[in-house]
């Protein structure tokens, strides 16, 4: 779950030692600006304008609303796009996926630098979500036939231009509304900022799938629906935005801090260079030789600065994992069942809605509960205690998934050798079948099959008889070739005379938990070719859109993907083409299966009155481990994320200083941004064997991520602020023990307070 961060100019106005609302900040695990738990009761007082709001205010929380609706709905079903659609390989998918999350959690920096030092935070909204606009407009028109991947590609590299660029300004274009003696008002108002972010994430997480799957436009998807409406979200979070145009406070840009720090720093390696060998006793740090050129206490700033970022090191490792919840986990979800009886089924996607909600159940919890708890055993009580803690929640979420893969695993079929022919034989005549063949040789019953056998590919001849009727048998001879799966199917021609007919078979599980389809035709039309209708129900009820196959005497159709459920087969009567006529028994199909569905003449070859024996044959097993499996896996990493990531951005803003806490938030993005790059690296390498081994090594990576990390925070000193005011000492973070060694910051003079 994303959280909102503020612009990388010192934000807003807050008190001291106050992080911002956006930024869903704890501090020593006690709320300072609650985000949840009673701050969620402020929302009425919000909404119902109880509260002295400025009225721009309410625009500002639409466009968030909409801007985080379109974010979240398109990156949900963009995993699945990118494999089913586009054809990219899971691994290839996982790069993209990852790509597009790494550019917008990395052009945050530049939309900060063009608000901060250039054109303000209104003008950076409203440019930026015209891009942001236009890239959803992109991505929603190349998902029209035919398929193509330039298109939308273009689309996501400028939605991540587009999202990224206005993430540092919303909440603190927000802040900016408010007067100095609106500190309350301002409060309150990133609880309800964050609010609409969970808001927009936990709807456009369970609708998008939906728009996707049971909205048949092109196939059995649409795609184009289900970008589009995001895209329209984010169009109308624009007109939103401009309605509010008078309303607004806006401030000039303010200068650019972010540039200003790396300038002290390369000036400092520049200088430190340059005066090699030189010893001076007031010059013991590097750093130190940027005083020339910048002030002292900035210098001093900056040094306290680079403490905090050092921690960073290994924290992009965290992120690597957690954002796999919406590529590796979702197409991990797509191989398991997520039937919930007669609630209907979930997609794979679908579940990605599990971690704003648990985040907004947990945090409430965390504040109210479980850090009190914590605070009273004084275990794990600090800031960097429960960072460690978070991470290895993260690494014991990928054991978890891990395990949950090797049962997965345990369920698929092996894949075909090179060189190596899968072959299913199928006898759809009523007559039980003696075959010969060099794969196989036995008896196969009437309405029955064998195989799927493995033989080597290449030229093989094969004989049945009916053992019924001696003198009827066919033989035939075909062609296998390398690593493809075939059907040779046993059927009656137009004279009534048993035949051989080879077709492709799939030997791989259909995409979105959907079920694939194949119909083979035995059926004596005097048509060319004909309709056979599939209508999905739900007892005596119609259940949903009935699916259309094309299909030919003595031919099978190509394998549809379709909805697993029950259905009734229908067959158009010869002499009205537009009447449909129901045959016997109805088709059940399920979730990971594929099938053959076999059509036969009811009766004899010269007399065809519409009915036909329907026979099915399953290829695949169906997908049999439930999607509430990944339960587990979602609440640790949940859990973790609430540890490290609330625990930690609030840890950095309190020990920066004050002038420099916007570019905590800066790299604390870029961690972000580096671990998404951590598993495009991984996903292209491809020297993993399988998904299992790819999901132990991040939980190994993870773990010597955080022996390092628990180490390196032995040797950290916790600092603090002084009250110049009083002239004591006063641990206002609230972080440092009283036998632990605490150094304190500076005042703007460069003096100690």
């Amino acid at each position: 779950m994303e959280v909102g961060y503020g612009s990388l100019e010192e934000p807003v106005p807050t008190s001291p030692q106050q992080p911002q609302k956006d930024q869903k900040l704890l501090k020593n695990g006690n709320n300072v600006e609650k985000t949840s738990g009673k701050a969620w009761g402020r929302v009425k007082n919000v909404l119902t304008r109880r509260a002295r709001y400025p009225p721009s205010i309410f625009f500002i929380l639409g466009t968030e609303f909409c801007e985080r609706f379109c974010y979240y709905g398109l990156r949900t079903i963009l995993v699945l796009y990118l494999t089913n659609w586009l054809r990219f390989s899971p691994d290839s998918a996982t790069a993209i996926y990852h790509g597009s999350s790494m550019l917008a959690y990395f052009s945050p920096i530049l939309g900060a630098v063009i608000a901060d030092g250039y054109i303000g935070r209104y003008r950076t909204i409203l440019y930026l979500s015209v891009v942001y606009c236009i890239g959803n407009l992109i991505l929603a028109l190349t998902a029209l036939p035919p398929r193509e991947k330039i298109g939308p590609l273009i689309g996501l590299f400028v939605i991540g231009l587009g999202t990224g660029g206005i993430k540092p300004c919303v909440s603190a274009f927000g802040g900016d509304q408010f007067h100095a003696s609106q500190e309350k008002e301002r409060t309150t108002f990133f609880s309800v900022f964050y609010f609409m972010i969970n808001v927009g994430s936990v709807l456009s997480t369970f609708f998008t799938p939906m728009l996707r799957a049971d909205v048949h436009c092109i196939e059995d998807t649409c795609y184009p629906l289900a970008f589009g409406v995001p895209a329209l979200l984010m169009f109308l979070a624009i007109v939103i935005f401009i309605a509010g145009t008078k309303l607004y406070k806006r401030n000039p840009p303010s200068g650019n801090i972010l540039g200003k720090v790396l300038r002290c720093i390369w000036h400092g390696l520049r200088r430190s260079c340059q005066t090699r060998g030189e010893v001076r006793e007031d010059k013991t740090h590097w750093l130190d030789r940027a005083e020339d050129k910048f002030e002292e206490s900035f210098v001093e700033d900056v040094k306290i600065l680079l403490k905090v970022l050092w921690l960073f090191l290994p924290l992009p490792l965290f992120w690597a994992l957690f954002d796999q919840q919406g590529s590796r986990w979702t197409l991990q979800a797509e191989e398991m069942d997520g039937s919930m009886g007669s609630l209907g089924r979930l997609k794979p996607d679908q579940f990605q809605v599990l971690n704003p909600l648990l985040i907004i159940v947990l945090i409430p919890v965390f504040e109210h509960i479980i850090y009190p708890l914590l605070d009273c055993c004084r275990l794990p009580h600090r800031p960097l205690q429960r960072m460690v803690v978070g991470m290895s929640f993260g690494v014991l979420a990928f054991i978890v998934a891990g395990l949950v893969q090797i049962k997965l695993d345990a369920g698929k079929e092996a894949p075909l050798a090179t060189g190596e022919s899968g072959i299913t034989v199928i006898n759809t005549i009523k007559c039980n079948i003696s075959l010969t063949s060099p794969f196989y040789t036995g008896n196969i019953s009437t309405h029955q099959y064998a195989g799927m056998y493995r033989h080597q590919s290449g030229s093989m001849s094969m004989s049945a008889a009916c053992e019924q009727d001696k003198t009827s048998s066919v033989t035939g001879t075909f062609l296998f070739d390398a690593a493809t799966p075939y059907r040779i199917v046993i059927m009656t021609d137009s004279q009534g005379h048993m035949t051989l007919k080879q077709f492709l078979d799939k030997r791989t599980k259909p995409s979105n938990g959907q079920a694939d389809v194949s119909v083979v035709s035995n059926l004596p039309y005097t048509n060319s070719s004909q309709r056979v209708r599939l209508v999905p129900m739900k007892g005596k009820e119609v259940a949903g859109t009935p699916v259309y196959l094309n299909i030919s005497r003595d031919n099978a159709t190509a394998y549809t993907s379709i909805e697993p459920a029950v259905y009734k087969v229908s067959l158009p009567l010869q002499s009205q083409g537009d009447t449909w006529k129901d045959q016997a028994g109805l088709v059940t199909v399920l979730s990971g299966a594929t099938y053959t569905l076999a059509l036969v003449n009811k009766n004899s070859a010269a007399d065809f009155n519409d009915e036909a024996d329907v026979t099915v044959y399953q290829g695949l097993a169906e997908n049999q481990v439930s999607m509430f499996l990944l339960v587990p896996q979602y609440v640790i990493i949940t859990v973790g994320e609430v540890l490290f990531s609330v625990t930690g951005l609030s840890f950095a803003y309190s020990q920066a200083p004050n002038g420099l806490k916007s570019v905590v938030q800066a790299a604390w993005l870029l961690t972000t941004a580096v671990g998404d790059l951590v598993v495009v690296i991984v996903a292209e390498v491809q020297l993993l064997p399988s998904q299992t081994a790819e999901f132990f090594l991040f939980a190994a990576l993870m773990g010597v991520a955080t022996i390092i990390f628990a180490i390196m925070t032995l040797f950290y000193k916790y600092l603090y602020v002084t009250s110049s005011a009083s002239g004591s000492d006063t641990d206002e973070a609230g972080l440092v023990d009283e036998d632990k060694e605490e150094i304190p910051l500076k005042n703007k003079d460069g003096k100690q307070a």
